[in-house]
C-alpha cells in the first residue's frame, strides 16, 4: 500500500509518516521546509525518516498548481491508495499578523491538492484531512462534531475551517472519501518551536520568565503518538462506500497550565519564574474534546501518562538542542 503525507516533517506529519512506515506502508513524504519556524528542525526529522528504504521524498509546494501537477510525474505513476493531508501553517497568534499565509498555505494549497487527485489516475480519492479544535471557538464544553460552527477569532481557524468545507464538497460532488480529524493541542517529541510545551522547557532551562494568558486557562493536551495513531487507525474507515466522517482527537482531559508546568519543573529539575498574564482575546479559556466517536470508531485510547511524555518530550529536545 502506498500513502502519500503532506506536510510529512512537521511535527505532527512526521509521526504519522512514522505509523505508517512502521506498519510496512510505502510512504512518499512531501514538505516544502517553509520558514513558518526553522528548516533545521524539520530537516532533522526528514534524516531520521530517509532511514527507512521505504520512505520516499518530494520536496514541492502545494501553493504551486505547477508542483502540485508535477507530483504524478515525480512519483512515476505510482499508484496512491492515500493522502493524509497535514501540510498548512499552524498557530493562531501568528495568523492575526500574517493572514494572507494562511489563505494560500491552507485554502488554495488544499483546493489545488484536491483539484489534482479529481484528475489523477493513478490516486484513489481517499483523504484524511488534519483540522484543529480552534474551529470549535464559542461552542459549549465539552466540544463535539455536530456543534454549529459559526465563530472564529484567527485566520487559521477560519482557513482550516474552509479546508474542511474543501473537503465535504469534494465528497459530495466527485465522491471523494474524506475523514477530518480535528486535533486538540498536541505535544511531544521534536515540537514545533512556536509551541508552549518547546517555549516553557526552553525557558526553565535557561531562568527565563514563563508568561501564561490566564490562571484558570486549561488545554486538551494530546500526545502526538497517540494522534498518529488513531490517524493510522482511520484507515479501516475507507471501507465504507461514501465515508466522511470528522472526529475529534483529544484526550477528554482538560489540564490547567500551571499544573502542566509543575510537572515540567519536576523533569527538569528546577524552577522558573511564571507570569500570570490577562487572557487572550483571540484564543478560548478552556478546550474540551468528547472523544466518544473517536473511541468508538478508531479504538482510540489516549495516554494519561502526563510525566512520561513529557520526559520524552524533554530528552528529544536536548537530542535538538544539541546540533544546533
Amino acid at each position: 500500500m502506498n500513502v502519500l503525507i503532506t506536510g510529512s516533517c512537521g511535527f505532527i506529519g512526521y509521526f504519522v509518516a512514522l505509523e505508517f512506515l512502521t506498519k510496512s506502508y510505502t510512504v512518499f513524504g512531501l514538505d516544502n521546509f517553509n520558514n513558518y519556524y526553522t528548516p533545521i528542525l524539520k530537516k532533522f526529522r526528514l534524516k531520521k525518516l530517509n532511514k527507512f528504504r521505504n520512505y520516499n521524498h518530494l520536496n514541492l509546494n502545494l501553493v504551486s498548481k505547477r508542483d502540485v501537477y508535477s507530483l504524478s510525474k515525480f512519483l512515476n505513476n505510482v499508484k496512491i491508495d492515500l493522502v493524509v493531508h497535514l501540510a498548512a501553517y499552524p498557530g493562531v497568534k501568528y495568523s492575526l499578523k500574517h493572514p494572507d499565509k494562511y489563505i494560500k498555505n491552507n485554502i488554495i494549497a488544499t483546493q489545488n491538492l484536491f483539484d489534482f487527485i479529481n484528475t489523477a489516475n493513478n490516486f484513489e480519492k481517499n483523504i484524511i484531512l488534519a483540522s484543529t479544535s480552534s474551529v470549535y471557538i464559542g461552542n459549549p464544553l465539552p466540544y463535539r462534531e455536530d456543534a454549529c460552527i459559526r465563530e472564529f477569532k484567527s485566520p487559521y481557524g477560519y482557513t482550516k475551517f474552509a479546508s474542511e468545507n474543501i473537503a465535504k464538497f469534494f465528497h459530495s460532488t466527485y465522491n471523494f472519501k474524506v475523514v477530518i480529524l480535528r486535533y486538540f493541542t498536541v505535544y511531544g517529541p521534536y515540537n514545533r518551536p512556536d509551541m508552549a510545551v518547546y517555549k516553557f522547557f526552553q525557558n526553565i532551562l535557561k531562568n527565563r520568565p514563563i508568561v501564561v494568558r490566564g490562571k484558570e486557562i486549561k488545554r486538551d493536551f494530546t500526545y502526538v503518538e497517540d494522534v498518529s495513531k488513531a490517524t493510522y487507525n482511520s484507515v479501516d474507515l475507507f471501507r465504507n462506500d461514501r465515508v466522511f466522517e470528522i472526529i475529534n482527537i483529544g484526550s477528554d482531559n482538560p489540564l490547567k497550565v500551571i499544573e502542566l508546568l509543575e510537572v515540567m519543573f519536576k523533569i527538569v529539575g528546577k524552577e522558573t519564574k511564571v507570569i500570570i498574564g490577562q487572557y487572550a482575546d483571540f484564543e478560548p479559556r478552556e478546550t474540551w474534546a468528547d472523544i466518544t466517536k473517536a473511541k468508538t470508531m478508531l479504538n482510540f485510547n489516549p495516554s494519561c501518562n502526563l510525566y512520561e511524555n513529557l520526559r520524552k518530550t524533554f530528552d528529544s529536545l536536548i537530542e535538538f538542542w544539541s546540533i544546533l
